[in-house]
């Protein structure tokens, strides 16, 4: 029953994050990053490629849910939603509904009435 089990990990640390704020010039923030669990220590990669552990001290980060699509926008009925801009689709399980963050790091429902989009 592997598929239906939680995504997320044993400690509370979604499996997705997004970075916030970071002493490392290697994780840049404003970006989203898949966790990694390594022998109970949690790490994200870093743009070199490097694990990098997650710590409070030096990032600080957001959970998110997981990104199942990647659209490009045509129109939308929001001003903080740009069209022509890339937006990551993320999947709420616990609501059951599917978002997306817009210009204003708001979540807004990824639905046809608010915005019209093409998947990439």
């Amino acid at each position: 029953m592997a598929a239906t089990a939680s995504k997320q990990p044993r400690n509370g640390i979604s499996e997705n994050i997004f970075i916030v704020s970071s002493n490392d010039a290697n994780v840049p923030s404003g970006k989203v990053y898949k966790v990694l669990n390594r022998k109970d220590k949690w790490f994200i990669i870093n743009k070199n490629g490097q694990r990098v552990l997650l710590d409070e001290n030096s990032l600080k980060w957001e959970e998110r849910d997981e990104v199942v699509l990647i659209v490009k926008v045509s129109s939308s009925v929001l001003p903080s939603i740009e069209p022509g801009q890339v937006y990551r689709v993320y999947d709420d399980a616990k609501n059951d509904e599917r978002y997306i963050l817009d210009n204003d790091n708001e979540k807004v429902l990824f639905d046809k009435n608010i915005f019209k989009w093409e998947v990439l």
